[in-house]
């Protein structure tokens, strides 16, 4: 594949006009956010069209070349990078050579809803619903110690397990996933030694389904981030600064919540200590105001540690501990969230059994006496692949779940609930 080689003269210039040039689209998209996924749903169909292409003799997998306008080989066969049972995750990851001058990459995430589906259609693999969809389109450019990219993504509002396809994706944005979200963000990062920054514009909205019965919020959000690395040791120092602003895009008169107007400083400590242990611990700061009433501020404060610990390749171990706070200083009062959770994977257990354990205690508490509650959510899925007479490939999945609300001010609304689902997939 051809590497981009520019003299040191030229780079000011050139690297100015190339990011210009896919930032202006960009910031098309961005103002015309609800008719985005039009576009993405185009690029896509140009994508499965190119790979039934690939079954025609003489092609081969390979970069996509527009040195005349037309594309000369297909885009590759999507990659799975996670099969659970609820479904697979795929990836499709293209690198574009417009005029042997720009490389752009192209990642394309999208969630199916059975491995099986794989071995039968091919490509046409059976897709989620719109309520547990997962869509990202990513495209970034590398000039030097310059890099940046424009991403979308599509949440479906029952989307499970988010903090995981967070991770499988490396998704850019810094707009957490999060249910039932739309939106796109633009973003540059630049490296100087061992400090790096990043500046970034995101639009992000909600009721991905257009349901006219949820309101509608649209949340604009820009910052600055500096990242700083320390020579001698495998740990990073985090600052950050950013502004939001959510408010509904749907005229109303009702005196429900119409928009916030929210400012963060955030600091965060890295320790990348290889794939045995790594752990993170940051803190944010938030004060936020209501658009409709200046008056009514709010001041959030979040602290967290977490961990992940690999002690084999096929245990992962995840403990996170946070606290948030909230003070509401037009009346004086504050709410406290203290949460502790753990999960642990265990694949190939008897080298046929997959084991994931999860727990999470959380607690909120009101100093003016009418909220203080305990939650206690627990999961354990089994998974496991047999082989039968008549089915060559078979995957059973045993999910058991127990949910506990402990309301220590209203006793009638406490409760307790048990779940079990069973699955059975196969390929005939």
């Amino acid at each position: 594949m051809k590497r981009l080689s520019i003299q040191t003269k030229k780079i000011p210039f050139r690297a100015f006009l190339r990011a210009l040039l896919w930032l202006i689209p960009a910031f098309v998209i961005l103002c015309v956010g609800p008719y985005f996924p039009f576009f993405v749903k185009a690029v896509k169909a140009a994508e499965l069209s190119e790979i039934h292409l690939k079954s025609q003799p003489g092609l081969n997998d390979s970069q996509i070349s527009i040195n005349d306008g037309s594309v000369e080989r297909p885009l590759p066969q999507p990659l799975v990078i996670d099969d659970r049972p609820d479904g697979l995750l795929l990836k499709s990851q293209v690198k574009v050579d417009f005029y042997g001058k720009t490389e752009p990459e192209i990642d394309i995430f999208e969630n199916k809803s059975s491995a099986f589906e794989n071995t039968l259609l091919s490509s046409n693999l059976g897709s989620n619903g719109p309520d547990k969809k997962l869509e990202i389109f990513r495209v970034k450019q590398k000039v030097n110690d310059f890099i940046y990219g424009v991403e979308y993504r599509s949440v479906g509002k029952n989307l499970k397990n988010l903090n995981d396809y967070k991770k499988k994706t490396n998704t850019q944005t810094n707009v957490d996933l999060k249910n039932d979200q739309e939106g796109v963000e633009i973003w540059g990062t630049k490296k100087m030694g061992p400090v790096g920054l990043k500046t970034f514009f995101s639009r992000f909205w909600n009721n991905v389904d257009r349901d006219p019965k949820q309101t509608n919020l649209m949340a604009n959000k820009y910052g600055l981030e500096m990242n700083y690395k320390l020579d001698f040791l495998p740990i990073y120092f985090s600052l950050s600064h950013s502004r939001l602003q959510s408010e509904s895009t749907v005229e109303s008169y009702s005196p429900e919540y119409q928009g916030i107007r929210k400012e963060t400083y955030g600091g965060a400590l890295y320790y990348y200590g290889g794939r045995a242990f790594n752990m993170t611990v940051s803190s944010n700061f938030s004060p936020i105001s209501d658009l409709d009433d200046q008056k009514k501020v709010t001041h959030s404060y979040w602290h967290e540690i977490s961990a992940s610990i690999m002690p084999t390749s096929n245990l992962y171990i995840t403990p996170t501990l946070s606290f948030g706070e909230y003070r509401y200083l037009w009346y004086g009062e504050q709410t406290e969230n203290p949460s502790i959770s753990l999960s642990i994977t265990r694949s190939q257990l008897l080298n046929m059994i997959d084991l994931s354990l999860w727990g999470e205690l959380s607690r909120s508490r009101n100093t003016d006496g009418y909220q203080d509650s305990e939650t206690l959510n627990t999961s354990v899925e089994i998974s496991w692949n047999a082989k039968y007479l008549f089915f060559p490939k078979a995957r059973f999945s045993l999910d058991l779940g127990y949910d506990q609300y402990d309301d220590k001010i209203y006793q009638s609304s406490s409760y307790d609930s048990f779940s079990a689902s069973f699955q059975l997939k196969f390929q005939l």
